[in-house]
């Protein structure tokens, strides 16, 4: 196949309420639709997720830069999975981070290969075969409230185990919200995120300390990104800790795990730039003995589509993505081809992403 064309335009997906956490309040996702188009007719997709707190990314930027990128990507063969491969590789050099974009370029790539091949993407990667994947429930400030005990029965209900709560703001509100959880589903596994809420280690020791009746499993990234002497101090105080906004690449898990600062990561396509970027951290992760889970930046089906098959990479603790219920009932137009029964979604086994737009 031969590349005749590769667009971005905007992609602004609603949500059904707003999702605080400690840095925003996110009541629409601003992103960007990847797409290109093969001289066969044949078109490939991906959602570049833009999240500016993490990894610098805008929309009106990702759109500039697939414009600098039509010179490299159009005209390309790509018949395989190494084309793909050599393609990114030309990506890499013609433009530093970008990782949102680059993970949409990608997608859209293995998309168009995967609907030639007629084989999902999980099956071009020789990924393991799962058949579907449980969510687990991350509750924004928003939803601390008082009825969030009965909340989290109907998701238990439903098979879910895990469950997060973002953290930073109110703490007695939130060490409320933890103890009516654990009152409501003593098995669940809790777990805290704190969004680089605190910037001195002892404030967030303080609060951690109150949390230790809840027995929290472990505590994301309650430090700035670049504490890594704060971070590795928590850890040594006792308490287990997931890196995210500190941890992008390989080489961010490697410096962390050198300087004994982090127990687990949570690992995001937007921010390592794609499938083969991931599949590096995970190798590495399961050689070292570091647990990882996979996270999103909240996707729409499009971008979900893709997290599932990066799914199937790796033996993940635990699965934050986007429930279709966090988007607006009008946003459901947006991505045709996901299964989801209640909290567990199938891995796509259509061609390619195996949604369409």
């Amino acid at each position: 196949m031969t590349i005749a064309s590769l667009q971005a335009k905007p992609f602004n997906v609603r949500l059904r309420r707003p999702f605080s956490f400690f840095a925003y309040t996110l009541k629409a996702l601003p992103y960007a639709l990847v797409s290109i188009t093969t001289r066969e007719g044949i078109r490939g997709i991906g959602e570049a997720a833009l999240a500016w707190d993490v990894t610098g990314e805008t929309q009106p930027g990702a759109l500039a830069v697939t414009k600098l990128l039509k010179g490299v990507v159009e005209k390309k063969h790509i018949d395989s999975v190494d084309d793909v491969k050599d393609i990114l590789e030309e990506i890499n050099g013609a433009v530093f981070g970008n990782t949102g974009l680059k993970t949409a370029l990608e997608s859209a790539l293995l998309d168009a290969l995967g609907q030639e091949k007629q084989k999902p993407i999980f099956r071009l990667l020789k990924a393991s075969p799962k058949k579907s994947v449980t969510f687990q429930k991350t509750f924004s400030f928003e939803e601390l409230d008082a009825a969030i005990g009965d909340i989290a029965q109907q998701y238990a209900s439903q098979g879910v185990s895990v469950f997060k709560f973002k953290i930073g703001k109110n703490a007695e509100r939130e060490l409320r919200a933890l103890q009516k959880v654990r009152r409501a589903c003593p098995k669940a596994t809790l777990t805290l995120d704190g969004n680089q809420a605190w910037r001195r280690y002892q404030e967030a020791q303080r609060f951690l300390n109150k949390t230790k009746p809840m027995h929290i499993a472990w505590v994301e990234q309650p430090l700035h990104w670049d504490d890594t002497d704060g971070l590795a101090k928590l850890r040594a105080a006792g308490f287990v800790i997931m890196v995210d906004e500190s941890c992008h690449a390989i080489a961010d898990v490697k410096r962390l795990a050198k300087a004994r600062a982090l127990d687990l990561v949570n690992m995001k396509l937007a921010k390592c730039g794609g499938l083969f970027a991931l599949k590096e951290m995970i190798q590495f992760c399961e050689k070292e003995g570091i647990g990882f889970m996979l996270g999103d930046m909240i996707h729409s089906p499009v971008g979900t589509a893709y997290n599932l098959h990066a799914a199937t990479l790796g033996n993940f603790l635990s699965y934050d993505l986007t429930l279709p219920n966090r988007l607006h009932p009008k946003e459901k137009h947006i991505g045709k081809g996901l299964v989801f029964k209640g909290c567990t979604a199938q891995i796509p086994q259509g061609p390619g992403l195996g949604v369409t737009v």
